[in-house]
């Protein structure tokens, strides 16, 4: 059994590939694949769940452990396959060879991969922080929604900045040498980033000022939705068809927002049906009273109201103003009123008229077939 184990197969660079070193080659990837599995299952479901990372983050995350271990494993195994080719020292010379080099700071592959797992971190680092301090912090003090997310986006960005320097620091390139990329940088945004940077000073004024905020119903042009996200340059708008739009920063700041929930969340629903001229009046204003205090969605108080507001030529023009405790469902309610006031006035005889015309004609009109009565001879026999 051994013997066979040591029976020679081929030989690469010099090196006699046996069975045994063969199957130590696929063990070895069997292993690291194995690890990979084991480790992504453990952090969906054991990991994400309790941070509430989002979807896409997470399986970027995954992403990347799967990837570097699958890399590791497979450098490892060809190192104990044909050491004679010293894979790993090659490796290691690449991840090694500088790139370029800032204020005669070496940046090589291996300070990038470093500077990316310090950012990773301390992103996590902010996420958990958020899931299980803020949110519960908040939740104690009964914290509005809008001023938490604005709370937790300065955080977030706090938390990404001090990853950053500290990330440039341990990678050895001081930020006093990052001032020629930041001159090149501000030439790049005067000439063609303008809009970038717009979006950014609008992202910072909307977190800040919160002329919009998170959960808040919005108008913009045609398009009708709740703020689900604001971001440094975009802001994600989820409309009332649960399609999520991504809307630049700068058009809340440039352009008019009808914004339904700023300040008092209540608003007024304006209904508007016409009445026959043979209809009482009284009982007109009286059932349409009836229809909104028989719904339990309007308010109270303040308390609607019915308005004659003018003598069309076919109708009176009624108005049942009535008050909602939220904006979101306005048009729901809008059909739900306008139905129970059809059920009311077919129940108390109240006529909806189309609209009407009469025609009056100055000269008699002839008839086919019929002779006028000035063109009629009378005959004698």
């Amino acid at each position: 059994m051994i013997e066979g184990l040591k029976s020679e197969l081929m030989t690469i660079a010099g090196k006699t590939i046996t069975v045994y070193s063969l199957l130590l080659f696929t063990a070895i990837i069997a292993a690291f694949l194995l690890v990979s599995w084991l480790l992504r299952r453990l952090m969906s479901r054991g990991v994400y769940p309790k941070i509430k990372l989002d979807e896409r983050f997470s399986k970027q995350i995954s992403r990347a452990i799967h990837y570097v271990l699958i890399f590791t494993g497979l450098a490892l195994a060809f190192e104990k396959l044909i050491p004679n080719m010293g894979i790993m020292a090659k490796l290691q010379t690449f991840i090694k060879f500088p790139l370029f080099t800032i204020k005669n700071v070496q940046v090589s592959l291996s300070s990038i991969i470093i500077l990316i797992i310090i950012l990773l971190l301390f992103a996590i680092i902010s996420r958990v922080l958020q899931r299980f301090l803020l949110d519960r912090f908040f939740s104690f003090l009964q914290i509005e929604p809008g001023v938490k997310y604005t709370f937790n986006r300065v955080v977030h960005y706090t938390i990404m900045v001090i990853g950053a320097i500290f990330a440039f620091q341990t990678v050895g390139i001081d930020f006093s040498g990052l001032a020629v990329i930041f001159g090149f940088l501000s030439v790049g945004i005067g000439f063609g980033l303008q809009n970038v940077t717009s979006n950014f000073i609008a992202g910072l004024i909307l977190l800040f000022e919160r002329p919009i905020k998170v959960g808040d119903r919005v108008s913009i042009s045609d398009l009708e939705g709740d703020i689900d996200e604001i971001n440094i340059r975009s802001t994600r708008v989820q409309t009332i068809d649960n399609i999520s739009i991504i809307v630049p920063n700068s058009e809340f700041i440039s352009s008019n927002v009808i914004n339904w929930s700023y300040g008092d969340p209540k608003i007024r629903l304006n209904i508007d049906v016409g009445v026959s001229y043979n209809s009482d009046l009284d009982t007109v204003i009286r059932c349409l009273k009836e229809v909104a205090d028989e719904d339990s969605e309007v308010l109270k108080k303040p308390a609607p109201e019915v308005l004659l507001r003018n003598f069309g030529d076919s109708a009176w023009d009624m108005r049942l103003n009535l008050w909602l405790k939220s904006p979101k469902r306005h048009r729901q309610m809008r059909s739900k009123i306008n139905c129970a006031i059809v059920r009311k006035f077919r129940k108390n005889n109240i006529e909806i008229p189309f609209p009407q015309r009469d025609i009056n004609f100055r000269n008699d009109l002839p008839l086919p077939g019929l002779t006028p009565p000035d063109k009629k001879k009378s005959t004698k026999k």
